[in-house]
């Protein structure tokens, strides 16, 4: 009788401490997603930065959003658009709604200046924003005006957002005692 009790009870403990870890990681947490700049051919070899490159990371909070970019082999000194989208790189929608960039133009488009060796970085914060886990969204760069024979909008570089995948916070990280 002692052994089922002492069994019942450690069976007891796990259930409540798998409980505990399925409840920490069901999204009632910060959900961060990442993604590679990258150029979009052929516009942005026509305004003269077929090397841009950069990184996004979106962070959907439960009270806070932030989104933030970084972005290098721009060209010097100019600004540019740039908006968190539905969609993917390969089928962009609308811009999210709700977004607050760090430098917007009288529209709300996030701005983004280039320094003198054609890098920026910048960062936007939404109070709505709510991930839809059947939606996918990607960052956009855009040209602000007319540039080499682009209009003004057209998308020279994109990042589709993924979710980063972080290990769970109760597996070892390959620290364990000293033997």
């Amino acid at each position: 009788m002692t052994i089922r009790l002492a069994t019942a009870a450690v069976a007891s403990v796990a259930a409540i401490g798998v409980a505990g870890v399925a409840s920490a990681s069901s999204g009632h947490g910060a959900k961060t997603y990442k993604g590679t700049l990258a150029a979009v051919e052929p516009a942005a070899t026509t305004a003269g930065v077929p090397n841009v490159r950069g990184r996004v990371q979106l962070v959907d909070g439960r009270k806070s959003n932030k989104v933030s970019l970084h972005v290098r082999h721009l060209a010097p000194h100019t600004t540019y658009l740039w908006h968190v989208h539905v969609g993917t790189c390969a089928a962009t929608g609308a811009p999210v709604a709700g977004w607050k960039y760090r430098t917007a133009d009288a529209a709300g488009n996030g701005t983004l200046t280039s320094n003198a060796h054609g890098n920026a970085n910048t960062k936007g914060k939404s109070a709505t924003f709510n991930a839809d886990p059947a939606q996918s969204y990607s960052v956009n760069v855009h040209v602000a005006a007319p540039t080499n024979g682009l209009a003004a909008g057209t998308i020279i570089a994109c990042a589709d957002l993924k979710p980063s995948k972080h290990p769970h916070p109760h597996q070892s990280h390959g620290k364990g005692p000293k033997s």
